[in-house]
């Protein structure tokens, strides 16, 4: 076989190729696309409606903290109980807001109401684009508790 029709003989087949998984793409369309959104491989950036919701997360923290501290005093025991509930339902309300792609953290800190100062830090490297935050803060006479849930957007 000449070289001139065995190039030609391959060139053809890699159209073959290129055709058949382009037919294959087609076929599997709905497997590769999210909502008629776009294909979810290539989505950097979460649309409007997928972007963290701060403002409710703010709101089931409110709710969640008011509830389970609420006419409540210090106690190391109970504290430690407390912490754990808390973030075991703050996380899982945060879970049935189904925001596509986002993983989320949430941290408390608890402590006792002694009239000392408290500092609360958190550093993160993160896209300042797609991830985000939102906080609250609850307290009484006896106690403290900050609130933090972060989403990270998974690319």
């Amino acid at each position: 076989m000449s070289v001139e029709k065995k190039k030609s003989s391959e060139n053809g087949h890699l159209e073959q190729e290129h055709d058949d998984i382009k037919d294959q793409l087609k076929s599997s369309s709905q497997l590769d696309l999210d909502d008629n959104k776009g294909p979810i491989a290539y989505r950097m950036r979460p649309s409007l409606e997928d972007i963290f919701k701060a403002k409710t997360i703010k709101e089931i923290i409110q709710r969640v903290l008011t509830k389970t501290l609420q006419g409540k005093k210090y106690n190391v025991e109970d504290a430690r109980k407390w912490t754990q509930e808390i973030a075991d339902t703050i996380s899982a309300s945060v879970k049935d807001l189904n925001m596509p792609r986002y993983k989320h953290v949430v941290q408390i800190s608890l402590g006792q109401q002694l009239g000392a100062g408290c500092r609360y830090i958190a550093k993160c490297s993160w896209d300042a684009e797609c991830d985000s935050y939102t906080s609250d803060i609850f307290s009484n006479a006896t106690l403290f508790c900050v609130c933090t849930v972060f989403g990270i957007y998974v690319y």
